[in-house]
C-alpha cells in the first residue's frame, strides 16, 4: 500500500480502490467491483502537425471528438479566433488524426457516478491542470493530486458545460474536448486499474488540404490554396454539414472501418470532482 496525500491507495491486479482519510463523497450505491465498470469504444480526433505523431506516441495531449475538432480548427488554426485566415497554419497543423479508444474509469471514479474525469490541459506532453479563458491555468500539483485520487483517467468537457474551456456558447454545441494522461495507456481493453484506463489504435487520418478541396473556392486562401471550405462558421447549420463531410471523407478513405461511433458518455460532474476548488489560476507562460 502506498500512503500519499490524504489517501490510502490499495493496488491490485483487478482492482484499484481509494480508501479517503475522513468522509467520504456520495457513492453509487452497489458498485463495488472494477467488473461492474463498462468500457466505452468511440472514436477521438486530434488535429496536429504533420510530425507530430511521428516523434510522440498518443498520450499526455488533449484530444476531441469531431465537433470539438471543427471548432478548434475553425477558431484558432485556419483563423485568427476568427477574425481573418491565419496563414502559415497554427503550429503547422496540417491533418486531423482519428482514434479508436477504448476507455474504462477506476473504481473510485465510477463509484462517483462518472465516467470521466476533469479535462486537463497538455502543453508538449506536460499537464498545466485546468486552463480556462486567457490562459488562467491551475498547475501540475492539481493534475498529480486528482490521479493519485482518481488514477490516470482520461478527462472530458462538454462545450454545453461552459467549463472549464470554452466558456460560452458556440457554433458547434455538441463539441467535447478530452485529455488522455500516459499514465492510464495500456494494451487491449482496459481493465480500470488505475495505470490501464484507456487503449487506443490508430482509425487514419486526412489532411486539411484534402477537407478545404471538397469546397474550392476564395474565402480563406494560404500557401497558394484557396477555399470556402470553412465559410460560415457562426452557422449552427453550416458547421453541422461541415461536421457531416469531414466524417463522409474518413468513410471513403477508409471503407472498412465505421464512418462513425457511438458518442462517448462524457459525464463528469464538478461539483463532486471538485468539492472545493481551492487551486489558484495563472497563465504559465507568461
Amino acid at each position: 500500500a502506498l500512503v500519499c496525500v490524504g489517501f490510502l491507495l490499495l493496488f491490485s491486479q483487478d482492482t484499484w480502490h481509494r480508501t479517503m482519510v475522513g468522509e467520504r463523497p456520495p457513492t453509487v450505491q452497489g458498485l463495488d467491483e472494477t467488473s461492474m465498470v463498462p468500457v466505452h469504444e468511440f472514436y477521438m480526433y486530434r488535429a496536429a502537425q504533420d510530425s507530430e505523431l511521428k516523434k510522440f506516441a498518443f498520450g499526455d495531449m488533449d484530444a476531441a471528438n469531431m465537433d470539438g475538432a471543427i471548432w478548434y480548427l475553425m477558431n484558432e488554426v485556419v483563423t485568427m479566433y476568427t477574425a481573418g485566415t491565419r496563414c502559415p497554419r497554427k503550429f503547422d497543423i496540417s491533418k486531423i488524426h482519428r482514434f479508436k479508444v477504448q476507455t474504462k474509469a477506476t473504481l473510485p471514479l465510477a463509484q462517483q457516478g462518472m465516467d470521466f474525469g476533469t479535462r486537463f490541459a497538455y502543453d508538449k506532453g506536460r499537464c498545466m491542470g485546468r486552463c480556462f479563458a486567457n490562459n488562467m491555468c491551475t498547475s501540475e500539483a492539481d493534475c498529480e493530486e486528482q490521479y493519485q485520487r482518481y488514477g490516470y483517467v482520461v478527462g472530458c468537457n462538454n462545450f454545453g458545460d461552459k467549463y472549464p474551456f470554452p466558456d460560452m456558447d458556440t457554433e458547434v454545441p455538441g463539441g467535447i474536448w478530452f485529455s488522455v494522461p500516459r499514465g492510464g495507456r495500456c494494451d487491449g481493453t482496459p481493465t480500470g486499474d488505475a495505470d490501464c484506463t484507456w487503449t487506443y489504435q490508430d482509425a487514419g487520418e486526412v489532411t486539411l488540404e484534402e477537407l478545404e478541396a471538397l469546397s474550392p473556392g476564395q474565402d480563406n486562401c494560404c500557401n497558394g490554396h484557396c477555399t470556402d471550405f470553412w465559410e460560415n462558421q457562426f452557422d449552427v447549420g453550416a458547421n453541422r454539414d461541415r461536421i457531416s463531410q469531414v466524417l463522409d471523407l474518413f468513410k471513403r478513405k477508409y471503407p472498412a472501418l465505421p464512418r462513425d461511433l457511438p458518442p462517448a458518455p462524457c459525464n463528469f460532474k464538478r461539483e463532486r470532482w471538485y468539492e472545493k476548488d481551492h487551486w489558484p489560476r495563472r497563465d504559465p507562460w507568461v
